[in-house]
């Protein structure tokens, strides 16, 4: 089962690009799959059917706090309120994955973990690898593309566990892409859980403990799990030069990309995709092997929203020299892998 991975720094146009290879009849789209299971994705040793299903079920602390604390995340799309679970307890692959495929998540999840739990031991590639092929197959799809936001941080994991995969990098202007983030819920608290890290000594979403929030000083406190205020995260003033080297950060995963052969590695362009759609996500389908790439990119191409392009371009003359020179790290690595299009490094 061919299987292709999509990956980006966040923000990037990925989630768009998710929604849209949904939408071929030939694809399983599998949006979010490794990010739902972050912590813990890639654990040692083998696993038998019980053990892979705990990775794939159990809820995960961050996301659950955000949504039993009112903080929205487009992302999150599993139906509070209709589905069977509450906000708090949602599932790893029900918050995401699951309901983009199907109207009743509940019933795709009971599906899955009826097959999972009788598989045999394995490596937790092998299981994955055999819950891509039992899902697509059993769903009459022949190509399995899998796109996670700020993917970027799994890439050593990935290039090791799927040596066969072909990799999709779509990447987009990095002051762009930092002021997205800035506006963005998971980005903001990223920047404050490495805050709160940093006074800590660890991840308080990794590692929870009722006492973290007495031992932040008092500015932190609104965004620990224990006291998490979804006004403060919304409203609390971050610097954008913060996003812009959140944003540097990120690439510097793509020195791993170097060695990958052509047939393995597409470099893509958000703004291509929004100045060109046809094209461009002709030449995406054909990469990673879509029946009728062609006719599927003229289906979509009117769903490329456009209306974020450009977005820097908006800030006022010291800002977004502030946040270019942030981003300067990240500019440099990108073009020197994909060369001009990224933009010129000073």
């Amino acid at each position: 089962m061919p299987l292709t991975i999509v990956l980006g720094t966040g923000r990037c146009g990925s989630t768009m690009l998710s929604d849209l290879v949904n939408q071929h009849p030939g694809t399983l789209s599998l949006s979010e799959f490794f990010a739902c299971l972050d912590p813990g994705v890639f654990p040692d040793g083998t696993l038998d059917g019980p053990a892979f299903w705990k990775i794939l079920g159990t809820p995960r602390l961050k996301p659950n706090v955000l949504m039993s604390h009112g903080v929205a995340v487009p992302e999150y799309r599993y139906p509070i309120g209709s589905g069977r679970y509450a906000a708090g307890e949602v599932p790893a692959i029900s918050l995401m994955t699951l309901p983009p495929l199907t109207e009743d998540p509940d019933g795709l999840y009971d599906r899955i973990r009826s097959e999972v739990t009788g598989w045999p031991p394995a490596s937790v590639s092998r299981q994955y690898l055999r819950l891509f092929s039992w899902w697509a197959s059993s769903c009459g799809r022949d190509v399995v593309v899998e796109r996670s936001g700020a993917s970027l941080r799994f890439l050593p994991e990935l290039l090791t566990h799927f040596p066969a995969a072909r990799f999709v990098h779509m990447y987009r202007d990095g002051p762009d892409a930092a002021v997205s983030m800035s506006r963005h819920p998971l980005f903001r608290l990223g920047v404050l859980i490495g805050d709160m890290r940093a006074e800590l000594g660890v991840d308080p979403y990794r590692s929870p403990d009722p006492r973290h929030t007495e031992l932040l000083p008092e500015r932190l406190r609104p965004f620990a799990p224990d006291s998490l205020d979804a006004a403060a995260l919304a409203g609390t003033d971050i610097p954008l030069v913060r996003f812009g080297d959140m944003w540097s950060r990120a690439t510097g995963a793509l020195r791993h990309l170097a060695g990958l052969p052509p047939e393995r590695l597409l470099h893509i362009s958000y703004d291509a995709v929004v100045a060109e759609p046809v094209p461009q996500l002709t030449t995406f389908g054909s990469f990673v092997g879509l029946a009728e790439p062609e006719k599927w990119a003229a289906q979509v191409a009117g769903q490329v929203d456009g209306k974020r392009a450009g977005a820097s371009a908006r800030l006022s003359a010291r800002q977004a020299e502030e946040l270019r020179l942030a981003c300067v790290p990240g500019t440099r690595r990108l073009t020197e892998l994909v060369g001009g299009t990224a933009g010129a490094a000073p």
